[in-house]
């Protein structure tokens, strides 16, 4: 075998192996969490494969310092099937046996191919796994010394077995391949081939080996340990081998033979046998009649061994591969859709062709018609038609007087109009051919559109991985976590199997491990708080995965005390991020935003787990680079739930194609809620910010032009410059919240390959990266997350921040205002309103307090809020506009404070219930902000 094959084989084992560790872990955590002495049996037996498997494929490879720890481990394990209640598991037995499991993986982790026949590596790789193996012993000759030895007895039967049907199948359709196997390796050796006919027989062993801890078969586990043994022998000869392989051939033979019968086993009985034999067998040498060896070992029929359907061959293929792979797929996307393209414009010029050769045939038909009615008044002039002249002198043939009624004349035009007409049908011809071809030509691009189509869900489904994948690591840290920190928290992963793209995993390992020790240290309270507020003692966090439309979400959620919004407003008050007098109009929303920031944490001192800042800004970080998002959703006392949002798939995706000036634009298909039309009279004005009226709330209306930053040629068209008649617009929607962007005109709904910006060229803002279209132009790609989050930044409330500019944030946008400034209250339920009144408020230098509901509003004024002014919406949650200018005009200290709604009931009876209730203002949306701020003055002056 070539270096480079052997290469690729070792990686394939440490790939295997790998596996192997986290099933492995996955089992002893399952079998920590269960109670049942079966499953725990099986658990065990499940985890002396693995360590077999490992022992084995390492011993093979060289790797003697894995295959030894490997083999001590397993031993361990024998030790549980064998010798322990598992009914009575200690915790500390498993706690012992995940330690071992981690030497394990240290030294599985120093494995590299370039070790092997490389004597130096190879011993400096033994000298560093030494105690990692020692470790692993030492757990070992606890447990023995702990549960002690088991009483073992040489007789067997197989009636007595449990598992006695499972044998004998295994025993007749199984092992016989593999005993003749040896046979064959036996017979065939040589002194050239010894090394190999050593390898393949040690391989042998690891399969009867398997077999023998796998059925508890402890004869069937010495003959195997005599096998190796056997090929142990040091300076070991093709005789010697041959001698003792042919003695451990018979047995085995005869072992199965007595199996399928029924029969006893007693293996000293048999050995004293083979002696009787041997003996008989010498005596027979000395008067010269020798057996081979061959002769004298059974030989029964091979039975073939059936297949199980679900033990389809498989292969390992590097992710470099179907990395390239799926791009030369998405390349073939790419010249599909230039054949559609091209495919359309065929058809299109065949039916420009057909229209252009029906003209023709008309025209034809009138040029004929013209030259009939010329050639009828030819005839009446007596001859005397230079036409008709010059066609009858060119006549070489005397013919008599004929009248015109009588034989047609014809003409040089004659001769020419009818050439024409026969070149028309001949184009005609050609017309219907190239119709039959544009039909064909539709037909083949049909199939490859499906081909294709089935071809990119068959690949894309090479690069998807379960999501365990990216969970399997968690329960182990939750549990040295719970250890460490005396918590008891149970970890509940719902879609496990969920399929997600092979490179989502690395970018979402790290934010799963910082979610699930946030909700670790942040959100679960002690068993002692826990049980203080009537919850159970121990806590729960559930990692749950699901597809829902183009999507792949992700929730981490668990059971405790939440996130409390005041904390985190007197931490920002604390750290200086935030005035304090707007520190208290900061909505629940924009204090969320705070955990995201970089270096800012509610915990009161840095510690091992917490404290440092780096935890939620990473998360969001890794989320933005596969263009994915994050929300969270809090209830004080009964938990937090963060929602990570990730496409489907990277590299292929669906997008709205858009027209913005002479640019083509593609916005992802994930990320709009809508596309509508929108007539101007829908339109309205909020101060200088155009609204839409959607989904039962106002939304900005803003054109796409005016979000990119970057420049884009021949912008002259503005918003007069829009049709006026119906306005092209796309909701989109992100974590930064909703927003209907403008475009000059909708294109289509097309495949596209996401190329990203190749280095060194950085990645602007609110572009996410390039495809190619069929025609070969470089659309641009919008990052709707990214573009959305600024536009929000440069159009929010200006907030007064001193350390901000250390955080990243533009310190020019930030001006504190003045403290003698009027301070004016907005309540409105309505997030996108607020945010428009605080912005015309604080332009006319006015400090700004902002209440979501009527309850709120009243809660900050009895907490002792300035308020020189209220600004009121009447259609409110939990307290409408009537009842909070009610409960404000029966409160003393409140009666004064004047107030004036806003809101989009224009009827007569909703103003007239207000000026009844104490209302000295009512405006309706959409307001007039020149007015508004003038009332506004005028209040506050009386």
């Amino acid at each position: 075998m070539n270096p480079e094959d052997f290469n690729e084989l070792i990686g394939i084992f440490i790939a295997e192996t790998q596996e192997f560790l986290q099933t492995m872990e996955a089992n002893l955590l399952a079998m920590e969490s269960s109670s049942s002495a079966e499953e725990r049996l099986q658990t065990v037996k499940t985890l002396f494969r693995c360590a077999h498997s490992i022992k084995g494929s390492s011993s093979i490879f060289g790797f003697n310092s894995l295959s030894k720890a490997a083999h001590c481990l397993e031993d361990c394990f024998v030790i549980l099937r064998d010798r322990v209640d598992l009914s009575e598991l200690e915790s500390s037995t498993i706690t012992a046996l995940l330690h071992g499991l981690d030497s394990l993986k240290i030294i599985a982790d120093g494995v590299r191919p370039d070790q092997l026949n490389q004597e130096i590596a190879i011993a400096e790789s033994e000298s560093s796994t030494e105690p990692h193996i020692l470790a692993i012993a030492q757990i070992k000759t606890t447990l023995e010394a702990k549960y002690g030895q088991k009483e073992e007895t040489a007789n067997y039967t197989i009636n007595s077995l449990v598992n006695a049907e499972a044998v004998k199948v295994i025993f007749e359709f199984e092992l016989p391949s593999v005993f003749n196997q040896l046979e064959a390796e036996l017979s065939q050796s040589s002194a050239e081939n010894l090394p190999q006919t050593i390898a393949t027989i040690n391989n042998i062993y690891y399969q009867i080996s398997g077999v023998a801890g796998m059925l508890q078969l402890s004869y069937l586990a010495e003959i195997a340990n005599q096998l190796r043994d056997a090929i142990d022998t040091p300076n070991l000869s093709v005789e010697q081998l041959q001698s003792s392989g042919w003695k451990i051939a018979q047995k085995l033979q005869k072992i199965r033979t007595k199996v399928l019968q029924g029969e006893a086993i007693d293996l000293q009985l048999l050995e004293e046998r083979e002696r009787v034999v041997e003996q008989e067998s010498g005596r027979a040498g000395e008067n010269g009649n020798n057996a081979s060896p061959i002769s004298q070992s059974p030989h029964p029929p091979l039975l073939p061994s059936p297949i199980s359907p679900s033990n389809q061959p498989t292969i390992r293929v590097e992710v470099e591969r179907l990395t390239e792979l799926i791009n030369l797929v998405g390349e073939l996307v790419i010249n599909r859709t230039n054949f559609e393209l091209q495919e359309a414009q065929l058809r299109s010029e065949a039916k420009r062709i057909r229209k252009s050769i029906s003209s023709l045939h008309h025209f034809g038909s009138e040029l004929r018609e013209e030259y009939d009615r010329l050639a009828g008044e030819w005839g009446t002039d007596n001859g005397k038609s230079e036409i008709g002249k010059k066609s009858n002198s060119q006549s070489p043939i005397a013919k008599p007087h004929f009248d015109i009624l009588e034989m047609d004349r014809y003409t040089e035009f004659h001769a020419k109009a009818v050439e024409l007409i026969e070149i028309t049908q001949a184009i005609a011809q050609s017309a219907s051919l190239v119709d039959e071809l544009a039909v064909k030509f539709e037909r083949s691009t049909d199939q490859l559109r499906r081909i294709t189509d089935r071809l990119r869900s068959r690949v894309m489904q090479l690069r998807v991985v379960p999501f365990s994948r990216a969970v399997d690591r968690l329960p182990r840290a939750l549990r040295e976590l719970c250890r460490t920190f005396n918590k008891d928290v149970n970890l509940l992963l719902l879609g496990r199997d969920t399929k997600i793209d092979e490179t989502l995993l690395d970018a979402l390992r790290d934010p799963l491990v910082h979610l699930l020790r946030n909700a670790f240290d942040h959100g679960i309270e002690s068993p002692e708080a826990r049980i203080a507020a009537g919850k159970p003692a121990s806590g729960q966090i559930e990692i749950e995965a699901r597809h829902q439309g183009g999507q792949t979400i992700i929730t981490v959620t668990d059971d405790g005390r939440g996130i409390d919004p005041e904390g985190i407003r007197s931490r920002v008050v604390e750290k200086g991020l935030v005035a304090p007098e707007q520190a208290a109009d900061l909505s629940i929303a924009e204090l969320y935003e705070f955990l995201f920031w970089p270096g800012f944490s509610t915990a009161k001192e840095v510690t091992d787990l917490s404290g440092r800042g780096v935890g939620l800004d990473v998360v969001r970080n890794n989320l933005r680079q596969v263009r994915g998002t994050i929300k969270v959703d809090s209830r004080p006392g009964r938990g937090t739930s963060f929602i990570l949002k990730l496409p489907l798939m990277l590299s292929i995706s669906d997008a709205l194609l858009v027209m913005v000036g002479k640019n083509t634009i593609a916005i992802p298909l994930d990320a709009i809620e809508e596309i509508i039309h929108i007539q101007p009279d829908r339109i309205q004005m909020a101060g200088n910010q155009a609204m839409l009226w959607w989904e039962e709330e106002f939304i900005r209306l803003v054109q796409l032009q005016d979000l990119l930053h970057y420049d884009i040629p021949d912008l002259s068209s503005s918003a007069e410059s829009l049709p006026q008649d119906s306005i092209p617009a796309i909701v989109l929607a992100s974590s930064e919240g909703v927003v209907a962007i403008a475009v000059d005109r909708i294109l289509s709904q097309q495949e596209i390959v996401v190329k990203p910006l190749p280095p060194p060229i950085s990645k602007p803002r609110g572009i996410v990266g390039c495809t190619i279209l069929g025609d070969g132009q470089v659309v641009t790609i919008l990052d709707v997350d990214d573009l959305l989050e600024e536009f929000h930044t440069h159009s929010s409330m200006t907030i007064s921040v001193e350390n901000k500019s250390s955080l990243g944030v533009r310190t020019d946008l930030l001006t504190p205002p003045s403290s003698l400034q009027p301070q004016i209250l907005v309540v409105d339920d309505s997030y996108t309103i607020r945010q428009l009144l605080s912005q015309s408020l604080t332009r006319a230098r006015y400090r700004v307090a902002q209440a979501k509901d009527g309850q709120d509003a009243l809660s900050k004024l009895e907490q002792g809020i300035d308020c020189s002014a209220i600004i009121a919406d009447i259609e409110m949650p939990r307290m409408d506009g009537f009842e909070l200018l009610s409960s404000l005009k029966s409160h003393p200290h409140f009666a004064s404070i004047p107030v004036a709604m806003l809101t989009s009931r224009s009827g007569i009876k909703y103003r007239q219930l207000a000026m009844e209730l104490g209302a000295v203002q009512y405006f309706t949306k959409p307001y007039n902000e020149g007015q508004l701020l003038e009332a506004i003055a005028k209040l506050i002056k009386k």
